[in-house]
């Protein structure tokens, strides 16, 4: 009887941190967002910014990676533009190709929907780097785990507040989808904002923030990220077996 109590005890515990994290995470995954949206260009699109993570060190696509790709489709308006962005942090392959491949492969995203940043290697510089495509956007969405996206929504109004006002919410909060799960990406992503927080913090006091490239022309930098992008994605679209 006593085991039996314990056991209890236990499980009992155990639910109540489950549903703890659970609110946690539903409060999370609504914070950050503009009060009023506003609207960016009329004629143009829905963008998706589909944040990487780290790939596994053969290339592979990790269950990470899989599930920000998937809550970045579920979160799509018709018509959006995927930006996926994520440089080779580990491996040879950036990890939006990687994240792209499987988003055209496997969850039916059209290639023609698709976008590359493929030189980023951090949260902030995923946005920064992305900006050629969020200053022409209509509306945004920023797909990722619930703690991290809202994380880079802070980032993004930092570095832009009129485009954080066109943020639009995205479905990366499902109840019990991760289950236990959850409680431990929400304890990495607190874990990774202090260490970023300190890291961008060091830069800050080295050099100024300017963008991608201190004194670059603007024009010159979003043109290389253009291009760069272009060149990731027609390497893409030729392993996919599209024209």
């Amino acid at each position: 009887m006593r085991a039996l109590g314990w056991m209890l005890w236990l499980a009992a515990a155990g639910a109540a941190v489950l549903a703890f994290g659970e609110v946690q995470a539903w409060r999370t995954s609504r914070g950050a967002y503009p009060a009023s949206p506003a609207i960016g260009p009329t004629d143009g699109r829905d963008v998706v910014l589909v944040l990487g993570f780290r790939s596994r060190e053969d290339g592979r696509l990790n269950a990470l990676q899989a599930w920000r790709t998937r809550i970045a489709v579920r979160s799509a308006p018709p018509g959006a533009l995927f930006v996926f962005s994520g440089g080779a942090v580990r491996g040879s392959e950036p990890e939006a190709v990687v994240m792209a491949r499987h988003a055209t492969r496997h969850l039916g995203v059209e290639p023609d929907a698709v976008a590359i940043e493929a030189a980023a290697e951090s949260t902030r510089e995923n946005l920064s780097f992305s900006l050629p495509w969020l200053q022409e956007a209509r509306t945004i969405r920023i797909a990722s785990n619930t703690a991290h996206a809202h994380r880079a929504r802070g980032y993004l109004r930092e570095l832009d507040p009129r485009l954080w006002e066109r943020l639009r919410r995205t479905r990366d909060f499902r109840p019990l989808e991760l289950g236990p799960l959850r409680l431990a990406l929400t304890f990495y992503d607190a874990v990774a904002g202090r260490s970023a927080g300190r890291t961008a913090a060091m830069a800050a006091a080295s050099r100024p923030v300017a963008g991608a490239v201190a004194g670059a022309d603007e024009g010159a930098v979003a043109g290389a990220q253009r291009s760069g992008a272009t060149e990731a994605y027609a390497s893409t679209r030729s392993e996919t077996g599209t024209s």
